[in-house]
């Protein structure tokens, strides 16, 4: 296999992707299955972030903010993500 160049961007890239798939996975589940209590923990999420705050400045206004949606697929997808980083 031809080695990658490694770098904080392909790492962020790799985490990136992995948390999607992971994201993909548990929606997916959530279709298929009718709510049981071993589906219930693997889609069950939490959300951490800032909620949105606007700074007035009176000539300009700044809204700051972010949050992310966190599962148990989508910590997996990730954690195989960089798994896979570091073989690469």
């Amino acid at each position: 296999m031809v080695g990658l160049r490694k770098g904080s961007g392909m790492l962020f890239l790799f985490v990136l992707i992995g948390g999607f798939v992971g994201t993909l996975l548990s929606r997916v589940l959530r279709a298929a299955t009718e709510g049981g209590p071993i589906s219930e923990f693997f889609i069950q999420e939490i959300e951490p972030g800032l909620r949105p705050f606007t700074l007035d400045l009176v000539l300009v206004s700044v809204t700051l903010g972010f949050s992310f949606t966190l599962n148990l697929l989508s910590l997996l997808g990730i954690i195989l993500a960089i798994y896979l980083y570091k073989q690469a």
